[in-house]
């Protein structure tokens, strides 16, 4: 047997989880989605299950799981049959309702409802976690806290689905719109609504400020340029910029040092957010400066084109210009709220449970926990397990998760289910159908993607943001390796988070693995003007570091020039 079989059809999740995740992030970190997103779907009447998530040897598959299971093969030889989905009651339930949703401008009718609703309940039910005292918790608290962070992820993903479906939604039609009534392109039309969001800007800036304030000090230059960052965090105690650090990482710190799984976060790590610091001790960039001229440029290119609209065309135009501005920004600050921090707490709380069990000479290790799923770990925190066996136990699965990175898992899994013809469906419901299949293709990396370079030099992969930049190629695997990027350098790496984007402001482009058009790679390096191909399934191993390459961010194409 196959090590990669499974039922139905699957595509790994090469954008959010790379590696092989770790047991306890299946359940805090993955079932949490299918659970938000069944109810979101449902909520909303759209014709999905749920998102599904298939995990072999530690690697992440993932689908939208449709209503009534996978098609029948027989639908590929006889197509009419795909009108039956009239007579099954649940899929019928959700294409009607679909449509109506949709008649009644469900998607429109819910931009503001992140600032006016979803985001200062987030916040209040996050209070508490934020807030829980692990440090003198008894087990069962740690248990009760570790219930409370699940339940939230659960409630968090239901608007994380909705936010995305609607940004998708609008994303679409305004798309649509620039195509239809002024023949533009995607980029062109994903430049007019570029509305940066603030969180991406103020972490950066933040730490801009905090650099340069650094350089200007002979003391604190003097132990950022000399020392490692750990050392140079441990001579700098007592100064002004470890307050100022120490304030930044309060506010910023729980964020993953360089992943969207269980990894150390900044408040656990500063070194990682030292170094940098150091990086960007040199930098005279102002993304908030660059942001202001973009946006009179946007502004000004906006009123040139709406001038050649008029009557219906124009009206129409505004309308969507005035959705999309709203919903286009890759909203870091939802993300965060919504995703990373109760994720990060997780963490903390399993670690605090770890530390526990290595005093008892239960665990070897903290992060053995990570090792344990969410059933096993409430269960041995309130004395429902065999706690002797649970070394043990870790013991195999540390060795499994070590031995899983020297596999080399598929692109997909099973048979590609026949397209599903559109026209079977009202033509309101079909119409918001295409929209998010199209939206759904562009997260991920184009098939046309090129494996290994032309006999020219060439590799290419998906256009991710426009522009044309040259440099020495620098490829990044970890947050560990942040300090070595120089400036002008090309950024070679699987993939981005949040995190990464500290980088964006250092270099000259920017090329990833993974993604498609509308991954969070793609959607930041615009907000910074930032070429980017994005895709490339392969950069990381074909480039080699020093290697001078010409990224062009629209054709989707990196020249290697020596």
């Amino acid at each position: 047997m196959s090590l990669w079989e499974a039922k139905g059809f699957w595509m790994r999740d090469n954008i959010h989880w790379p590696r092989p995740v770790h047991p306890l992030f299946v359940s805090y970190g993955l079932i949490p989605v299918e659970v938000g997103s069944a109810r979101a779907y449902e909520e909303w009447s759209m014709p999905s299950l749920k998102n599904a998530y298939l995990v072999l040897h530690g690697y992440v598959f993932q689908r939208i799981e449709p209503i009534g299971g996978d098609t029948p093969a027989i639908m590929e030889r006889f197509p009419f049959l795909f009108h039956l989905w009239r007579i099954n009651p649940k899929l019928r339930s959700r294409v009607l309702g679909f449509g109506q949703f949709l008649k009644e401008k469900g998607f429109e009718n819910h931009v503001h409802a992140w600032k006016d609703v979803w985001e200062p309940e987030a916040r209040k039910r996050l209070e508490p976690i934020r807030n829980f005292d692990r440090a003198n918790a008894s087990l069962e608290e740690l248990a009760n806290h570790l219930d409370q962070c699940y339940d939230f992820l659960c409630w968090s993903w239901n608007l994380h689905v909705k936010i995305v479906a609607l940004g998708m939604y609008i994303r679409g039609r305004w798309v649509e719109a620039c195509e239809k009534l002024l023949n533009l392109t995607n980029f062109e039309a994903y430049e007019l609504v570029q509305m940066n969001d603030p969180a991406v800007l103020n972490t950066t800036n933040r730490l801009l400020t905090l650099a340069r304030r650094a350089a200007a000090d002979p003391t604190v230059s003097d132990s950022l340029s000399s020392l490692p960052s750990e050392k140079a965090l441990q001579s700098l105690a007592n100064t002004w910029f470890k307050e100022e650090l120490d304030q930044f990482l309060e506010d910023e710190g729980d964020r993953p040092a360089d992943s969207f799984e269980f990894t150390p976060t900044w408040r656990e790590m500063p070194e990682i957010v030292v170094g940098i610091i150091k990086g960007l001790m040199d930098s005279d960039d102002s993304m908030t400066e660059e942001d202001s001229d973009f946006q009179v440029y946007r502004l000004q290119r906006i009123n040139q084109l709406r001038s050649t609209l008029t009557g219906a065309d124009r009206k129409e135009f505004d309308a969507w210009l005035e959705l999309a501005e709203q919903a286009q920004p890759l909203s870091e600050i939802h993300d965060y709220i919504l995703w990373t921090v109760p994720l990060s707490y997780t963490r903390y709380a399993a670690i605090e449970a770890g530390r526990r069990f290595v005093q008892d000479c239960i665990l070897d290790s903290p992060e053995d926990t990570l090792f344990l799923y969410r059933e096993e770990l409430l269960s041995a925190l309130r004395g429902d397990y065999t706690l002797a066996s649970l070394k043990g136990l870790v013991a195999e699965r540390k060795a499994e998760h070590t031995k899983n990175f020297s596999l080399v898992p598929p692109q997909t899994i099973g048979k590609m289910p026949i397209e599903l013809p559109l026209d079977v469906f009202p033509p309101l419901a079909a119409e918001g159908m295409k929209i998010f299949l199209k939206q759904f293709s562009l997260l991920e990396a184009e098939p046309e993607a090129t494996m290994e370079l032309s006999p020219e030099g060439e590799l290419f992969g998906t256009p991710g943001s426009p522009g044309v930049a040259e440099g020495p190629v620098r490829i990044i695997h970890t947050a560990e390796e942040f300090p070595l990027v120089q400036e002008g350098e090309v950024l070679v790496c699987p993939l981005t988070t949040p995190t990464w984007t500290v980088l964006f402001p250092h270099v000259a482009a920017l090329i990833t693995d993974s993604g498609g058009a509308l991954c969070h790679a793609a959607i930041v390096a615009r907000e910074y003007r930032l070429p980017s191909v994005v895709g490339t399934i392969k950069a990381t191993k074909i480039l080699h570091n020093g290697q001078r390459v010409r990224v062009d961010g629209a054709a989707g194409k990196i020249q290697v020039l020596d």
